[in-house]
């Protein structure tokens, strides 16, 4: 393939001459001044491979164009050779400073130039061929094995030791991103070369031993089997070194570990398990290393089959609505429900939402959720209407990821206006633990809510640690007490939970709030709350959740009794 070359020359003339030297053997670009090349260089449609510029020019001259040339890394790998007429070192100097890699000097003599153009070309293609091969094998911050690297050189050492039982490890940093925001990308990238230097030591002394650097702040190596303390010792050495690395900031890493009983199996799945393991432990400052299991697995394995079922779930209306009663403690009659969902498959039955919530939660795939479970709320209190009946009051859950949304208010407005359903029969309930995540959202997404007349409950109220603190900062309009909290009828603490409970409803009181104690199990609970004024009731020992037409029964049955 024939190479270009760009003669940068104010002088027509010498152009001309540079120009007739080299065009039998390149194809030949002209510029009369450093702006011009710049340009020139710029098109990605002209590929130079090597520049050849004076250095008096108007406009921009050599210099500027010199040190343009060495900012950029886009041309980094194009040789620039300067012609000039002037001997004197302090400008040669000045040049091989901004990068020029040759010098021709006026008058010029063809063949030298020609020799000159040909080396330089020749040795910037081999440095960007090393370059490349150095890339396809080694990371360009840390200098240690990127990822296929090591699974070439980890393969080759598990078929070269074959009786050596070996195991794959997963090293990080828990939150690496932000050790970044305080110390910026250059420390980061220095603690990231210590822990690269960390290894090197570390291969030192380990017999058989291959490393890399996967991504970010994830590294991995193999090495021999070693059991618990040894792993344990390990870290304890990692954790030593990386605190002294940087006193001001407590550093702290976690490690997964996957031993490998199949060595013919693929090194890439092998780091993923590794990987996975490492999970577990993310944040954990009293056990920082997670050896992988099958359960780890099979865990996966189940999150993802739920994650890739539930589109179609929705579709086929696989998501099923609940409802558990909430009873008023002055007459035991019923006022209204929580809505649940429940997840019943042709194939599985049933899926608990203690194994769907948490895998959406985590996804993001509960904003999804929420707002089916919002859309076919409505579309049943519209049922109800349309059928003459008068319902009481049902309440919907916010997920805290959907508070994320800024569109929330609009969503659960709009709805209402579709089905035509006052915002009286559809109540919104909130964990105490979304109201402390984002505050200032939330606390206006509230008002607004309120504004349009939605009735707010404040969900788990007394399972978090800044309860007060929130109720003084958010208006609701009801409190949902959890009685989880709440001792054991004889055990040494129910005293003290008692008093607990009717303080927090004294309080609720004075403020004016009615309160729902939620998770009531037992008969002397519901005697005690309704000696210190609890007016409503929610859980099992009066009613399960329940599908919806088993609660039609049980709310429509009552109130065509009461009104005859």
């Amino acid at each position: 393939m024939e190479n270009t070359v760009l003669v940068v020359e104010d002088n027509e003339l010498n152009r001309m001459l540079l120009t007739t030297i080299l065009e039998d053997t390149y194809h030949v670009l002209e510029a009369e001044n450093g702006r011009k090349a710049l340009e020139i260089l710029q098109d990605s449609k002209n590929s130079v491979s090597a520049v050849i510029t004076d250095l008096i020019m108007p406009e921009m001259d050599g210099f500027q164009f010199l040190e343009a040339y060495s900012s950029s890394l886009e041309f980094a790998n194009i040789p620039v050779i300067v012609s000039t007429s002037q001997s004197d070192s302090e400008s040669e100097v000045k040049c091989l400073e901004y990068g020029a890699w040759d010098f021709i000097k006026k008058p010029y003599n063809a063949e030298i130039i020609r020799f000159r153009v040909k080396n330089v070309i020749e040795r910037s293609e081999l440095y960007v061929l090393r370059k490349l091969r150095y890339q396809e094998q080694f990371d360009t911050l840390t200098g240690i094995y990127i990822k296929n690297m090591f699974v070439h050189q980890t393969k080759k050492m598990l078929k070269e030791y074959p009786d050596v039982d070996f195991m794959i490890l997963h090293f990080d940093i828990y939150q690496f991103q932000v050790y970044n925001s305080v110390f910026g990308m250059r420390g980061g990238d220095k603690l990231l070369c210590h822990i690269a230097d960390m290894l090197r030591k570390m291969s030192g002394y380990v017999e058989h031993m291959t490393y890399c650097r996967i991504e970010a702040d994830a590294f991995c190596i193999c090495m021999p089997v070693a059991g618990n303390e040894d792993i344990q010792r390990m870290m304890d050495c990692f954790q030593k070194d990386l605190q002294s690395y940087q006193r001001d900031y407590n550093i702290l890493s976690n490690l997964g570990v996957f031993y490998i009983e199949d060595k013919e199996a693929s090194i890439y799945g092998m780091i993923d398990h590794a990987k996975l393991a490492s999970k577990e432990c993310k944040g954990n400052y009293i056990q920082n290393y997670h050896i992988y299991t099958e359960e780890i697995g099979k865990s996966i394995q189940e999150a993802q089959s739920i994650v890739s079922d539930m589109e179609r779930a929705m579709k086929e209306e696989e998501f099923v609505l609940y409802l558990q009663p909430k009873y008023g403690l002055a007459e035991y009659k019923l006022k209204g429900a929580e809505v649940l969902v429940r997840w019943i498959t042709p194939e599985k039955g049933m899926v608990s939402p203690g194994k769907f919530i948490p895998v959406f939660e985590k996804n993001g795939l509960i904003m999804k959720l929420d707002y089916y479970i919002w859309d076919k709320s409505c579309r049943l209190i519209r049922n109800w209407l349309d059928r003459g009946l008068e319902p009481f009051p049902i309440s919907v859950n916010i997920s805290r990821v959907s508070m994320y949304n800024p569109r929330i208010v609009e969503e659960i407005y709009d709805l209402t206006v579709k089905y035509n359903i006052p915002p009286k029969y559809f109540q919104l309930e909130l964990t105490e633990s979304a109201y402390t995540d984002n505050p200032g959202t939330i606390k206006k997404a509230m008002r607004q809510l309120q504004e349009y007349g939605f009735t707010i409950l404040m969900d788990d109220f007394g399972s978090g640690y800044s309860s007060l603190n929130v109720l003084k900062d958010i208006s609701v309009d009801v409190l949902k007490l959890d009685m989880k909290f709440m001792a054991a009828s004889g055990s040494e603490n129910q005293r003290r939970s008692e008093s607990i409970v009717a303080n927090v409803i004294r309080l609720a009181k004075d403020l004016e709030l009615p309160v729902i104690a939620e998770g009531v199990e037992e008969k002397e609970q519901v005697e005690f709350l309704d000696s210190v004024g609890c007016e409503y009731v929610q859980g099992y020992y009066f009613a399960k959740p329940m599908p919806v037409e088993e609660y039609e029964k049980l709310a429509f049955v009552i109130e065509s009794t009461l009104k005859a």
